[in-house]
């Protein structure tokens, strides 16, 4: 899904930026960026509101196979 959270243009002009909407946390793009730290992923505390999914971060580990961006996310049974 990292192709998809890329737009390569911004306002009309050539411009590689990610749009946090789309991101999973799949750490793709960091991986494959050429530009060392260009990405960074920022981790989010439990309790804290996702600003791509306006959402509270239900615990303090999460990745891209249960992010709610992720269509086909692995959903975590209720402890």
């Amino acid at each position: 899904t990292s192709h998809q959270a890329i737009t390569s243009m911004v306002d009309g002009v050539r411009r590689f930026e990610v749009i946090d909407e789309e991101c999973v946390g799949c750490n793709l793009c960091v991986n494959v960026c050429p530009v060392e730290n260009c990405i960074t992923l920022d981790p989010m505390a439990a309790g804290s509101i996702d600003p791509r999914t306006k959402k509270p971060v239900e615990k303090d580990y999460a990745n891209w196979t249960s992010h709610p961006n992720n269509p086909m996310a692995v959903r975590q049974a209720a402890e």
